[in-house]
This record gives structure tokens, C-alpha cells and sequence, in this order.
């Protein structure tokens, strides 16, 4: 990591609380709290004081803007130049030194020579919400840390500015995977391309793989005090079974036993992404040439706008397509909330979770759950023998670093092993989030079959005269 973006992070460590203390209010318009006209005045001061070129001159009025999403934790917002070059004529900025005649006229309309080529023409203004705790300022800090990482890496979107209300991304469409797209193996490989690129960084957070410790024993406390309390009781009486059902549990003896368990298995510490889910990979859309200009659109078939990266030093993608140079599919990860050293076991097992659940079911509990559609064994080895090929390579001065079959076995081990403890968090944040999330979702029914595939998993290991986990065979030099 450079120097210069050590500094920046230390600065960013070191004064965040107070640049957002002295500065909330000249964003809070841009959280719901302002007119249309008031929120697209900021957007437009935001950009201009942070990008450069055209943006320094371009009327608010003439942007394209508009809302794209938001909550409690993050309002995003859609900026772009007009495409109408003539609408990129000079404007006065309010504190600039000129006469109030002469802020009144419009400057000469700038020249094609006024752009520059690295110059976003759109851009992604994401503005933070509601900051409640010491906690929830120090996650605000860490995100901000690894997003300024990742984009340095080019494993993440670019950053084009940081500003103590939010800052400004990359901005080019993109749409997210599919469950069922999971399983294809082009897609599948690549996944594991990219999270062998994620593993491979050196992050400046704590090594230490007290995260997933950590957080399970902060959701546990509100579990055990809020949640699931003596008193607490469902909105009807399907959802009152299903609390009873978890009341069962004694959550702080099965993560001792699980921390006992996991403590035998020996999986390297990384920096994992910890939420490897469809949702959080996107695929790039193809790209068409515009018959009115000579720049660049990206078509998406939704026309759904999302976050991107541009090169990746570590994948074989390209730029502008969906299809890299190699002919594989173009990916980029998004949603860092949960980045954290933990170990690898723990990411790879969670993704390949992620294949049973799929979270489009447009009726309560919003999911499908689908336990067919667990990778197979053979799923498994083209996964990590991909990721360890990648993993190792990242990490050596050769060109490919090919994986043993001893090297495979042993993280099929580590996959199968953390399986439980994916399960077992997934299970805890969903009865967090039971009655306090506004997202419409059966996070009670969740919780629930999180915990049932957990116990289910726990029991196999039980039975087994010492705590190696079941597997039904080891791959042989035959498989690969």
C-alpha cells in the first residue's frame, strides 16, 4: 500500500467524527429532508468541489439527477453531465469572487477541449444516514477505509472523492447474478478468481480473526435481551411458533461448542468479504456504440444502474463488456458492510450457502429455499481448485501456481466445516433484524432455517468418534 494512502487513512481515522459533526447539516437536505430543487443544488456543489473539468462549470439545473435508493444508513443519488454540450456552459460558483452583474451572465459555452478523458461524465453521490453510536461510527470508518483500499487495488468501484458527509463512486451499469447463475461454471470460476483477489490483500485492520467472535456476541446480547426475550411474542401465530422454536436454543452454549469445534480446524486467516451472496456480484452489461455522439453507453436490459470497477490488476477483465478479453464473464463485488480479516473457510463456505437461498420471491417471506440446489462435491473442487490456482499465484513471482490435491482437500475440509458457523450468524442476524428491520422479509422464518440446516450439520458432526467432519469421499489425482 502507498504511503499517500496511508496518510489518508490515518487522517480519515483520526478526524471523521469531527468533519461530521461540523458538517452534517450542509447534507442534510440530500436526506429526504429538502425539495427537489434544494437537493440537486448540493448534489451539483458536492461535484463540483470534488471532480474536475466540466463539472466545475455545468448550471445544477442542467445535471441529470435523481434518487436511485436509500434508508437509514445510506441515501444514493444518480449525477451526470447533460448530453446537450451546450448546456456546459460556465457557472458562477456562489462565493466566487465576481461582481453580482457579472454572476448573473452565463460564460462562453466550453470547448470539446474542456473535457478530459479520465473525466466521469456520471457518477454515484452516496451521502450517509442516521449514525447512532460509537459502533456505528467506527463501522462507518472501517467501510470508508476498505473502500479506499479496494479502489486503489481496482478490486472495487473507483473513488473519485471523499467528503465528510459521503463521497462520490463510480457510477456504469451493471446488474446482480442470479441464484441460479451461481452454479454456471464459467460464473463460478470466476467468482472464485475474485475472491482469491479479495484473500490475497494486505488490509492495515487487525489480523487478528476476532470478527466473526465478535459480532456473533454483540447480536447475541440483543438476542437474548430483546428479541427473544422472556416477554417477546410474534405479530401472529405462526410467527409466535416460530419464536417459541428458537426460544429452545441456548445460543451461548452453541457457540462455545462450535468456537471448540472450528478450533481444530486449521483455516488461514484472510481478508474475507464475509457476504458473498448473488446480490452482492455483479455482471456487466453489454456495451453499444451511441448513433448521436462518439461516446460509449452501457445497455442494461433492466435498466438498472449500479456500482462497477474499472481494470482489475488481479482478474483477466476488461473494461466496457460483460465479457473479458479471455472471453470470461466480466464480475465486480460490491457491499464491503462485512469485510473483515476472518477465515477463508468461512467466506467460501458462506457463498456456497448462498446457492440454497433465493431472495426474489416476490410474497412473504420474500425467499425460495432451495437445498437441491447445493453445490455437489464436484461443484466444490472446480470452485477451490480455481481459487487456490489464483490465490497462490496472486501471492508468488510465478505465472501459475497449479494447486496440490492435498491443498484441495484440506479447504474442502475448512468449507465444510465452517458451514455451521455460517449458518449459526446468519441465524442471529436475522432474529436481530426480525423486529427491527423496515425491509419486508421473513426474517423470523430465516432465522429459523438457518438454525434447523445448522443443528442438522452439528448432529452429523456429533456422531462422528472424533470431530472430523463428514465427507463423503476425498477427490483423487482421477478428479482433476
Amino acid at each position: 500500500m502507498s504511503l499517500y494512502i496511508k496518510n489518508i487513512l490515518v487522517c480519515v481515522k483520526n478526524n471523521y467524527r469531527r468533519f461530521i459533526d461540523m458538517n452534517r447539516s450542509r447534507y442534510w437536505k440530500l436526506q429526504l429532508c429538502g425539495t427537489e430543487a434544494e437537493m440537486r443544488e448540493i448534489a451539483g456543489r458536492i461535484c463540483r468541489n470534488y471532480l474536475h473539468g466540466a463539472w466545475k462549470s455545468v448550471d445544477p439545473t442542467d445535471l441529470d439527477f435523481r434518487r436511485i435508493s436509500g434508508g437509514l444508513s445510506n441515501f444514493l443519488y444518480y449525477v451526470a453531465l447533460p448530453s446537450d454540450t451546450s448546456k456546459l456552459g460556465g457557472y458562477a460558483r456562489e462565493n466566487s469572487p465576481e461582481t453580482e452583474e457579472s454572476r448573473l451572465v452565463k460564460k462562453p459555452i466550453l470547448s470539446s477541449h474542456s473535457f478530459s478523458m479520465d473525466e466521469p461524465k456520471k457518477v454515484l453521490l452516496r451521502i450517509y444516514g442516521q449514525v447512532h453510536g460509537e459502533r456505528a461510527m467506527d463501522a462507518i470508518v472501517t467501510e470508508s477505509v476498505i473502500f479506499t483500499l479496494l479502489s486503489e487495488r481496482r478490486l472495487g468501484p473507483k473513488l473519485h472523492g471523499v467528503f465528510s458527509g459521503g463521497r462520490i463512486e463510480e457510477y456504469i451499469p451493471a446488474r446482480s447474478l442470479l441464484t441460479k447463475e451461481l452454479s454456471e461454471p464459467a460464473l463460478s470460476m470466476k467468482i472464485a478468481e475474485k475472491m482469491a483477489a479479495i484473500h490475497s490483500m494486505d488490509v492495515p485492520l487487525s489480523k487478528e480473526p476476532n470478527w466473526l467472535w465478535k459480532t456473533m456476541g454483540k447480536w447475541m446480547k440483543t438476542v437474548k435481551e430483546e428479541r427473544l426475550a422472556q416477554n417477546a411474542t410474534g405479530k401472529n401465530d405462526e410467527e409466535q411458533s416460530i419464536i417459541k422454536q428458537l426460544k429452545s436454543v441456548d445460543y451461548e452454549k452453541e457457540v462455545e461448542w462450535l468456537k471448540k469445534f472450528l478450533a481444530s480446524v486449521e483455516s488461514p486467516v484472510v481478508f474475507c468479504h464475509n457476504d458473498m451472496q448473488e446480490g452482492n456480484i455483479l455482471i456487466l452489461e453489454d456495451e453499444i456504440q451511441s448513433a448521436s455522439d462518439d461516446e460509449l453507453y452501457i445497455y442494461s436490459k433492466k435498466n438498472q444502474y449500479v456500482l462497477t470497477q474499472y481494470d482489475d490488476t488481479n482478474t483477466s477483465d476488461s473494461i466496457h463488456s460483460h465479457i473479458s478479453d479471455s472471453g470470461e464473464p466480466k464480475l465486480v463485488l460490491i457491499d464491503f458492510e462485512y469485510c473483515a480479516y476472518n477465515y477463508r473457510g468461512f467466506d467460501i463456505a458462506n457463498h456456497f450457502q448462498e446457492w440454497s437461498y433465493d431472495y426474489t420471491n416476490p410474497e412473504h417471506p420474500f425467499y425460495y429455499e432451495n437445498q437441491e440446489n447445493s453445490p455437489t462435491l464436484e461443484q466444490k473442487e472446480i470452485f477451490i481448485k480455481e481459487y487456490l490456482k489464483h490465490y497462490h499465484t496472486n501471492l508468488s513471482e510465478d505465472k501459475e501456481v497449479e494447486p496440490s490435491i492435498d491443498d484441495i482437500n484440506q479447504l474442502l475440509c475448512e468449507v465444510d466445516a465452517f458451514a455451521l458457523a455460517s449458518h449459526f450468524f446468519w441465524c442471529l442476524w436475522s432474529i436481530v433484524n426480525a423486529s427491527k428491520s423496515q425491509i419486508p422479509f421473513g426474517y423470523w422464518e430465516y432465522a429459523l432455517s438457518r438454525l434447523d440446516t445448522y443443528l442438522r450439520l452439528k448432529q452429523e458432526v456429533v456422531k462422528k468418534d472424533k470431530y472430523g467432519f463428514p465427507q463423503k469421499r476425498k477427490i483423487c489425482e482421477v478428479d482433476i
